[in-house]
């Protein structure tokens, strides 16, 4: 009874997992699609159907009653007509023999005539139906209508057969007698129904292979989207390295999974540029916290000079976690698409507004080198704070006396000619240089001064984070631009801003 039980457990198990993936089966876009598109395929097909056999219906009543009624007519020709050798009929005996001489009916028509109270007339050629039947006079007696045809539909061995009853009559007083042309209507109909029933087939084969076909097609249209969602689900905040393969061409479902990973590249960056800010946050402000809480242990109360000695220390090192934290907020909001806010700059006035800040720096030899005219786009609050971070550092890489400048030019005018501008500059749009003839930087040194907290270990001074060129090749970055370096040791350093676009 355990295993039983057991068994019977695991079954149902098993059913239930089933129905389980039926039921996600049945909520996934790809049978939803596929199923509205089947639907309204079959809706379709049925709705052409019905619509073409009502037709038909409607054409094949219209025909088969101009057909019985070129029945009354050629009889009615033969009357004008008079007999063969001249003069009028005046026996329907010899009339209906006459008209039964002529063409015989169509594939489903049959034709009789018969006179009231006297002989009844049939073609010597066989027919599909035998309207001399009793059944089909006794209609043809009830149905007819003095002067015009009368339709009459009758079942005849199990058939629907469609009478025209044409009333004739030569002279008045004269025996009179009827014209009677059937036609095989219900036969015809049954192949009409019978020609739906093989378009019912062929429309199920159609549903059947359309939906195969668009069970794969859409299988394949959306592996995009299943590897999206399997994405979605492998993506940690720990680790986003996923990604979806796009596949090839340049539909919807390509440029979602384009976007998605474009996407998910922003969010890899902003989550490591989240990171980047704590650990050089908790890095850098270690050490100011460090000495801090060195200097408050071994503060000495009783003593007035040590108290001043230790609060202008204090304030001097929160004065520079303000800084450092400031600077680090800066690189950690760079990456966002509010950072720079572009506006038309007057390349001259720039220039002019930007050395009346920098020459209060330090007792350097200041100078501006070039002067382009124009204008360009950019943000002009940060492209200032560049330049003063630049010129700081030019600074600090500098003695007394020494040459400091600034200049701009255009790297390729509109004739293309290449204004004045210091050797080696490239690029396209308007280049922004701040230059010294201090000491230098090294090769080495050239590749990593711009990584965060890095220093050029010729620089003849040692104050700064080691964030400000850093912020600097940021503000460039966030303007569609670069920043550069053109140095030799001894000679001095050039540092170059790239910046698109313009009106020289």
């Amino acid at each position: 009874m355990k295993l039983r039980t057991g068994t019977a457990r695991v079954a149902t198990i098993r059913v239930g997992r089933g129905w389980h993936l039926v039921r996600a089966g049945l909520r996934t876009v790809r049978f939803r699609v596929l199923a509205t598109v089947l639907g309204f395929l079959a809706a379709g097909l049925l709705a052409a159907g019905i619509t073409t056999l009502t037709l038909d219906l409607g054409n094949l009543n219209n025909r088969v009653n101009e057909d019985l009624l070129l029945q009354s007519g050629r009889l009615h020709d033969i009357v004008e007509q008079g007999v063969p050798g001249g003069g009028p009929y005046t026996s329907l005996d010899e009339l209906f023999t006459v008209f039964l001489q002529g063409d015989a009916p169509g594939r489903y028509g049959s034709v009789m005539a018969t006179v009231i109270g006297g002989n009844t007339f049939l073609p010597a050629a066989g027919q599909p139906s035998t309207p001399d039947a009793s059944q089909v006079l006794d209609a043809a007696r009830a149905a007819q209508v003095e002067g015009r045809t009368a339709f009459h539909d009758v079942t005849l061995d199990g058939r629907t057969v469609r009478l025209a009853i044409t009333s004739v009559s030569l002279e008045r007083g004269a025996p009179g007698g009827l014209l009677v042309a059937a036609n095989e209507i219900g036969r015809q109909r049954e192949q009409m129904m019978a020609s739906f029933g093989t378009f019912g087939v062929a429309s199920l084969g159609t549903l059947l292979l359309a939906g195969a076909v668009g069970f794969t097609v859409t299988g394949r249209l959306f592996v995009p989207v299943r590897r999206l969602r399997q994405a979605t689900e492998s993506i940690t905040f720990e680790d986003l390295s996923s990604r979806v393969l796009v596949p090839p061409g340049d539909d919807d479902v390509s440029q979602l999974a384009t976007d998605f990973n474009r996407m998910l590249d922003r969010l890899e960056a902003g989550i490591a540029d989240q990171r980047q800010f704590v650990d050089d946050a908790s890095h850098e402000l270690r050490t100011p916290l460090t000495i801090i809480g060195g200097h408050l242990q071994l503060l000495q109360a009783e003593d007035p000079r040590d108290v001043r000695e230790t609060q202008a220390l204090l304030l001097e090192e929160l004065d520079r976690m303000q800084s450092l934290v400031d600077e680090l907020l800066l690189l950690a909001r760079s990456g966002r698409p509010d950072f720079v806010r572009l506006e038309w700059v007057d390349a001259d006035s720039f220039l002019v507004a930007a050395m009346d800040r920098i020459k209060v720096l330090a007792d350097r030899r200041w100078q501006i080198d070039t002067m382009p005219g124009g204008r360009f786009r950019a943000d002009r609050n940060r492209l200032t704070q560049a330049v003063e971070q630049l010129a700081a550092n030019a600074v600090q890489s500098t003695r007394r006396h020494d040459l400091i400048s600034l200049g701009a030019a255009w790297v390729a005018a509109p004739d293309g000619t290449v204004p004045p501008a210091p050797s080696a500059l490239s690029g396209a749009g308007v280049e922004i240089w701040v230059a010294d003839s201090g000491c230098g930087i090294s090769a080495a040194d050239q590749e990593r001064i711009f990584d965060r907290f890095a220093r050029a270990g010729v620089s003849r001074g040692t104050e700064g984070s080691g964030l400000g060129l850093p912020i600097v090749k940021a503000i460039a970055e966030a303007h569609s631009g670069s920043l550069r370096v053109i140095s030799q040791v001894n000679e001095g350093s050039t540092f170059v801003l790239s910046l698109p676009g313009g009106t020289p």
